[in-house]
């Protein structure tokens, strides 16, 4: 076992000598089957919330606030855990938390609002400190296994394993629903999130040293991180967030069948797939090309735009599908130019300093969806054309990825 500070970055780990095929592939496996466990839940979650206990659009989006805002709170500390688990184990430490959320929240929901709040706090605090272990610990696993030679290939591989998951669990999860409904999804959804914990626990670890306090961290956080980067982050998060949040809730009212939802998600993201593969092999022969990200962005601004304006499924599919495989060319590039950033130096820090950034984007555009629903509770059309819109704009802001200097 190897214990030592890496206040330095992660260049001392050269010397500890691992088997990067096989824990790349341990890794993937982690990343499928807990993909599995999210997407197989994540859409039918606000078609329960709006068809099966009544919530109101703004409330489903102060859910997801509140959700989201324990996040925001409790990341700042969990650096501390990295140290006693491990990497990997610390990975795994989020399938063990999340499958008591999600059996919580197919038990205890109840349809009184604000009582489902407050029963469902403590999950949500026990979700987010999880998760935010699991995240910084998975950034800090992926840089130190993105080598020259092949880290298109590695981030294509990983994020193929994700999409995998992602095209089969919607439609997987819309039948479910309807045939056994949302409490037996829960179950089936922590028997996902049980094995991707699995296969990683059950594996050898390293522990090593995080050197920064919640207070350095803090400091360093407004003070060193490149303001490029931050604007680059927003814009990609921000968006990310009416993907997870917003895209459901126009999805329902358009489809207002919970299968259906779910193929018009599986068919876009089976088309993206092959191109994230093919995207991840050119990179790693030409090179990372900022100008994939700069007109990524453009087409995503116009894609997106459009998305809220037409109300056909089979417009919604194809536009949803293009999109994706937009997101396939700019994504890769893009994460491979966030990773340079966190193996430069420091990337402990960095790892938590740029989950802090994500997570904060997440909470203010999850609140600024829930007064924008709430206000305008009688033309949630107009809503919906405004988030699409501006959505659109903040992905501008990711061409900022290839500008920072550091």
């Amino acid at each position: 076992m190897i214990s030592k500070s890496l206040n330095a970055g992660l260049h001392d780990l050269h010397h500890i000598h691992m088997r990067m095929d096989k824990e790349i592939l341990e890794v993937s496996l982690f990343q499928f089957f807990a993909s599995l466990g999210r997407n197989i839940i994540m859409l039918a979650l606000p078609f329960y919330l709006y068809y099966g206990i009544g919530y109101q659009l703004w409330q489903i989006c102060m859910f997801f606030l509140v959700w989201q805002g324990t996040s925001s709170l409790i990341l700042p500390f969990v650096g501390s855990v990295l140290t006693r688990l491990g990497l990997k184990h610390c990975m795994a430490l989020r399938s063990i938390g999340v499958s008591i959320f999600w059996i919580a929240m197919g038990i205890l929901l109840t349809g009184n609002f604000w009582t489902d709040v407050l029963i469902m706090l403590p999950f949500f605090f026990l979700r987010s400190f999880v998760k935010g272990v699991s995240v910084i610990a998975y950034d800090i696993f992926l840089t130190y296994h993105m080598n020259k030679e092949s880290k298109g290939k590695t981030l294509a591989g990983i994020q193929i394993a994700i999409m995998s998951a992602v095209v089969m669990a919607p439609l997987a999860g819309g039948f479910i629903m309807k045939e056994l409904g949302f409490q037996w999804l829960t179950y089936i959804a922590t028997l996902f999130y049980a094995a991707s914990g699995v296969v990683l626990l059950l594996t050898p670890d390293k522990k090593f040293k995080v050197s920064y306090t919640p207070t350095k961290l803090l400091r360093d956080a407004f003070k060193k991180t490149d303001k490029s980067l931050i604007l680059a982050e927003f814009g990609r998060v921000f968006f990310d967030a009416i993907i997870w949040i917003v895209w459901p809730l126009f999805l329902l009212l358009v489809l207002t069948n919970v299968v259906k939802i779910g193929t018009v998600i599986a068919i876009s993201s089976a088309l993206s797939m092959v191109v994230t593969f093919i995207i991840g092999k050119r990179i790693d022969k030409m090179g990372v090309n900022s100008r994939a990200i700069r007109f990524g962005a453009y087409r995503s601004t116009v894609l997106n735009v459009l998305r809220g304006i037409v109300w056909d499924p089979v417009v919604l599919a194809v536009l949803d599908a293009l999109h994706k495989i937009n997101l396939g060319v700019t994504k890769v590039p893009y994460t491979i130019q966030l990773y340079k950033w966190l193996h430069k130096r420091d990337t402990f820090e960095r790892a938590h300093i740029r989950w802090m950034i994500a997570e904060n984007t997440y909470t203010l555009a999850i609140g600024i969806f829930a007064i924008l629903f709430y206000v305008f509770s009688n033309d949630v059309k107009s809503v919906f054309v405004a988030i699409f819109a501006l959505g659109s704009l903040t992905m501008l802001l990711t061409q900022a990825i290839a500008k920072f200097q550091d």
